[in-house]
């Protein structure tokens, strides 16, 4: 794990990166492309969603939190309360806009799924759009983040006051209503993922208000300490992904048919253990495991990636909201006009969509009006 402040900080910029650069090519969906190996077309146990969510309260619990302790407590919650505003508002523009360009595709094969219907009472429309009921696009996980922001002022005061442990009372009490039942449709579940997706968020503020304790008493640990704590999660995080590769993507060649138990496995273990709305114990467990690993190796092998990735990972890292909203007009615009071809066709389409996001960001196209 690196020592100097600035160094993790960076780490956090380029995880932060690499996961947007993967939810792009996961919502692109044009596989096989050659990059599949990035996060594994997004069909793995944990995806980098998760990721994203616990850097951004990771960040918002080192900058809006113990940095600004000294700040009067109702500057930062305005300063909270504002970003989440800011959030909530381009959610429902983006969902308005969505909708109203994909009734001009309704017939189109590549339109996203889950629109509402064409000629749907518009005052309907507004009403569950703005009380966040509908949600369409591919920056639906927009609305989380605006929640989890308007709530962030609470979660403050009680880090503030040291009582992280009603935070993590509070967090996990909500975590424990999302309903466990299996046939709830697939919309009921979407709408009620604040419940258990706030505790990714949180957790992650939770470890940023007081990353300073965190990593000084990572330091004062023995150096043969570390080093066994650092293989046991890197062992771990190798050997579970092996397997869950092999289960995703070798074990349903074997054409293993009913009865057996082994006969789509990967579906019962995900419905069973790994649903991504309700994110059950061994999920976030997985998740855990995944992520530290993937800190200490970005963090270890910092300066490789900045050489080689630095100026792809750090202005998308820097820039997370923007190329999050940004990717989903890009997204929402191809699947229009394009469909997935073979691996060479596949690769261009990729490279040319992230390439042309890079360059949004290189000339801030229209950052003053997009969120950052």
């Amino acid at each position: 794990m690196a020592e100097k402040k600035s160094t993790r900080i960076l780490t956090f910029d380029l995880l932060r990166g690499y996961f947007l650069v993967a939810i792009i090519l996961d919502h692109l969906d044009f596989f096989p492309s050659g990059l599949d190996w990035w996060s594994a077309q997004g069909s793995l146990f944990v995806t980098t969603a998760e990721g994203f969510f616990l850097i951004s309260g990771l960040v918002l619990g080192i900058v809006r939190g113990s940095k600004l302790i000294h700040e009067p407590f109702k500057n930062v919650s305005k300063l909270l309360l504002k970003r989440g505003l800011q959030l909530y508002i381009t959610t429902v523009i983006l969902v308005l806009m969505f909708t109203a360009l994909g009734w001009f595709f309704i017939n189109n094969p590549g339109l996203k799924t889950g629109i509402l219907p064409e000629g749907s009472n518009i005052f309907e429309l507004l009403w569950q759009t703005v009380t966040l009921q509908y949600f369409y696009g591919w920056a639906d996980y927009l609305r989380l983040y605006a929640i989890f922001m308007f709530l962030s002022p609470l979660a403050l005061w009680l880090l503030r006051k040291g009582k992280w442990y009603i935070l993590l009372g509070i967090n996990m009490l909500l975590w424990l209503t999302y309903p466990s039942s299996q046939a709830i449709p697939d919309i009921t579940q979407e709408f009620m993922q604040p419940l258990s997706w706030q505790l990714v968020f949180f957790g992650g503020m939770t470890l940023g208000f007081y990353w300073n304790q965190i990593t000084a008493w990572w330091q004062q640990l023995s150096r043969r300490t570390q080093v066994i704590l650092q293989s046991g999660v890197l062992t771990l995080a190798l050997v579970t992904a092996i397997i869950n590769v092999f289960i995703i993507f070798v074990l349903p060649h074997f054409n293993i048919q009913e009865p057996s138990a082994l006969a789509n496995l990967d579906y019962k273990l995900y419905i069973e253990y790994f649903d991504k709305e309700r994110l059950p114990l061994a999920r976030i467990a997985l998740f855990l495991v995944w992520f530290w690993a993937a800190f200490y190796l970005f963090s270890r092998f910092e300066g490789v990636i900045m050489r080689t990735l630095g100026w792809l990972l750090i202005p998308f890292g820097t820039n997370s909201l923007y190329v999050y909203t940004l990717h989903a007009f890009v997204i929402f615009l191809v699947h229009l006009w394009l469909q997935a071809g073979n691996v060479f066709f596949n690769l261009a389409v990729s490279l040319v969509v992230v390439a042309l996001i890079r360059i949004a960001i290189h000339y801030r196209f229209l950052m003053n009006i997009i969120p950052r």
